[in-house]
């Protein structure tokens, strides 16, 4: 019968020997770890004269010494033959399951019950603190700690972002469907910004109604009764908000449209493409922004005696009933498309700037930045040459040297003068990540609600390139690539996970 006895050694002492780990890929975590708490299952080793020699817990070792631990506890084993030192260490090693989400939350949560504070939890557990502080919000959730504990796919992160959607069914069951076939983090953002949007229209239309306007959805393009004041006037006078406050059919409609901070109103009825954006030639001082306009209307014009002053002066579009169905459908399709389309944009903008500032906080240069960085300046892209004579303003931000949304508003002086002394106290390969900060920024500010539309070989190489070093480009991405998305696919599993999805929500509810 083989025996073995525990003894405490110092780690520095032990020997690692030949081991089925090709690499005992540390990490700081489990380093920490460590540190802070020691080694909590002993090492086993055996005894080569002097020498114990290890046979499993490389890692461990490894880490101990790294630690600067005293001592480690040791197993103290006879010699093993080859093959079950083999198979010791691929059992050692293959039969281990990972500590689920669900579990993981309930493990903090129970030691913020004990009295630590999310800090302490992530000090102790050598755990990040952003994941401590998730799982802790989704332990205050119903609805998102059942969802951990019935779908095994879904992140702490995700969890959270479950539990900040909390009493929106559909909004969760997208998200958890998304969790598990891809896309999540744009999906959340879209349905962040769609959430924002409706907020701010809701308070919109309360302010109108406040001031005893009738607010009316937005008509269709083909509506022959509901006019635009800027098309009306009544006794040869132009009407005005004011000035037809009085008349039955007075009402507004609220439109998403570019707001201009010096007073340009972009209200008119004509105006109605919510795919136009502001010119590149614009002053730095307007910096326009998306908001909800009042766009005010008579609701029936020809009974209340106004003439539409374009009726006679251009040709009236070809109506709906002159179409035939399967021009309406086609002609609405397209309108949707574009409208989400462009939402669908500025929410991925969204995702993508933000994670563009994680992987630029780098120390280092990916590799296949060199093929890029050379390629992009071989190129001679206009991007480049423009985000150059603009001090390559964006890039601050994307450097995360400014704060975002804050370029526009800044002098290209004041990026060259910072980025030039940034790059003179820098590393060589922290060099070489600005560099390609420059260059990925300097095809990101010539995105735009246009990249979808229009596609471009610039572009497309650059999204792709973000793509090849861990970025998951969304659809409306794609198809700025070159990618077609108009067939939707058979997706039985994803409904079938929608159902799932709508009874959990229930239960939890």
């Amino acid at each position: 019968m083989s025996t073995a006895t525990l003894e405490h050694v110092d780690p520095k002492t032990l020997m690692i020997g030949t081991n089925v780990r090709l690499d005992s890929r540390l990490d700081k975590q489990f380093v920490n770890s460590i540190r802070d708490r020691g080694v909590l299952v002993p090492i086993v080793a055996y005894r080569d004269g002097e020498r114990l020699i290890v046979v499993c817990g490389q890692r461990r070792t490894l880490a101990a010494v790294e630690a600067g631990r005293d001592t480690v506890p040791v197993m103290v084993t006879e010699t093993p033959q080859e093959a079950d030192r083999l198979t010791d260490q691929l059992a050692e090693n293959d039969h281990r399951a990972e500590v689920t989400s669900a579990e993981r939350v309930a493990a903090y949560e129970q030691l913020s019950a004990l009295g630590l504070t999310a800090g302490q939890i992530a000090k102790r557990t050598a755990r990040d603190r952003a994941e401590v502080d998730a799982a802790l919000t989704v332990a205050k959730s119903k609805l998102a700690s059942s969802a951990t504990q019935r779908w095994d796919f879904l992140t702490i992160d995700q969890a959270a972002v479950l539990a900040e959607f909390e009493g929106d069914g559909d909004a969760v069951k997208e998200l958890v469907v998304a969790a598990q076939k891809g896309g999540f983090t744009h999906r959340a953002q879209q349905l962040r910004d769609q959430r924002t949007e409706l907020a701010a229209k809701a308070q919109a239309a309360r302010a109108l109604t406040e001031a005893g306007v009738t607010v009316i959805e937005q008509p269709k393009w083909d509506n022959k009764e509901v006019k635009g004041l800027s098309q009306l006037t009544h006794d040869a006078v132009p009407l005005t908000a004011d000035s037809h406050a009085r008349c039955p059919g007075h009402a507004a409609y609220l439109a998403n449209q570019w707001i201009y901070p010096e007073g340009d109103d972009d209200s008119d009825w004509d105006d109605r493409d919510e795919s136009d954006e502001p010119g590149a030639d614009e002053g730095e001082a307007a910096q326009p922004y998306r908001g909800w306009v009042a766009a005010y209307v008579c609701t029936d014009y020809r009974n209340h005696g106004h003439i539409n002053i374009h009726a006679s002066s251009r040709p009236e579009k070809k109506t709906a009933a002159q179409m035939s169905e399967t021009e309406r459908e086609i002609a609405r399709d397209a309108r949707r498309d574009v409208i989400q389309s462009n939402k669908d944009w500025i929410s991925a903008e969204t995702v993508r700037r933000t994670w563009l500032i994680s992987f630029l906080a780098r120390k280092t240069s990916p590799k296949p930045a060199v093929h890029f960085v050379a390629g992009s300046l071989a190129s001679g892209d206009y991007a480049v040459s423009d985000a150059i004579s603009d001090g390559n303003k964006l890039a601050m931000e994307l450097l995360g040297l400014w704060a975002q949304g804050t370029a526009k508003a800044r002098y290209k002086r004041d990026a060259s003068d910072e980025l030039a002394a940034q790059l003179a106290k820098a590393t060589d390969a922290r060099a070489q990540v600005i560099t390609l900060g420059m260059l990925l920024a300097a095809y990101e500010a010539k995105t735009g609600k246009h990249s979808w539309r229009n596609t471009d070989q610039p572009t497309a190489r650059y999204l792709l390139f973000l793509e090849a070093n861990g970025y998951e480009l969304s659809k409306v991405e794609l198809r700025a690539c070159g990618h077609q998305s108009n067939a939707a696919p058979d997706d039985h599993d994803g409904n079938q996970l929608m159902q799932a999805v709508e009874a959990e929500s229930a239960d939890a509810s």
